[in-house]
């Protein structure tokens, strides 16, 4: 036997009206507060000032002691390096601790101590760094960062530096290694 389908009771629909705009309580029409915006605008637009509903840009700002930049074909495929986690740390530690000569004073054990590790985990880095020639050892305690890599790109200080370092950089060229995918294409 076939049940009766259930209702439910549905409360009247109610409508509200909206009530009429209330006039401006300082007693100006619309037609003057349209009339006292214009005047305004024009103010401004003969003092040569525009109007925008864009925010105002900010200007670039550097954080730190210089402008640094990084090489943007080999920062856009960094990730083809297969870096561990402690070398990308290590890379950023080295970008941003160079002085003018591309130099960062570093011990191994400073930066275990640093980064909560053991020494041989920032040995392994370094020479995973080394190997793909974004920095090598120049003296005990002491790192260069590539300069083709991370330096003040295009200025005159970059220049002078990477003509002084011709030979060596011709040594420690950075190659970005292929991916299995892309060779196979």
């Amino acid at each position: 036997m076939a049940q009766p389908l259930r209702r439910s009771v549905e409360a009247p629909a109610t409508t509200s009206r909206l009530a009429p705009a209330l006039p401006p309580s300082d007693g100006v029409s619309a037609i003057e507060s349209t009339t006292q915006l214009v005047n305004s605008l024009d103010r401004l637009a003969k003092r040569g000032g525009t109007f925008t509903t864009k925010d105002p840009v900010r200007p670039y700002v550097f954080y730190g002691r210089g402008h640094l930049s990084t090489s943007q074909v080999i920062e856009d495929n960094l990730w083809k390096f297969d870096l561990s986690a402690m070398s990308r740390n290590l890379l950023d530690y080295l970008k941003t601790h160079h002085d003018q000569q591309g130099l960062v004073e570093m011990t191994q054990g400073g930066l275990a101590k640093k980064y909560g590790c053991s020494q041989s985990k920032i040995s392994r880095a370094v020479c995973q760094l080394s190997h793909h020639n974004f920095t090598w050892r120049e003296r005990r305690g002491v790192y260069r960062l590539n300069p083709l890599y991370a330096y003040r790109w295009g200025s005159d200080k970059q220049l002078r530096l990477v003509k002084s370092l011709k030979k060596t950089l011709v040594e420690h060229e950075i190659t970005i290694p292929t991916v299995r995918n892309e060779a196979t294409r």
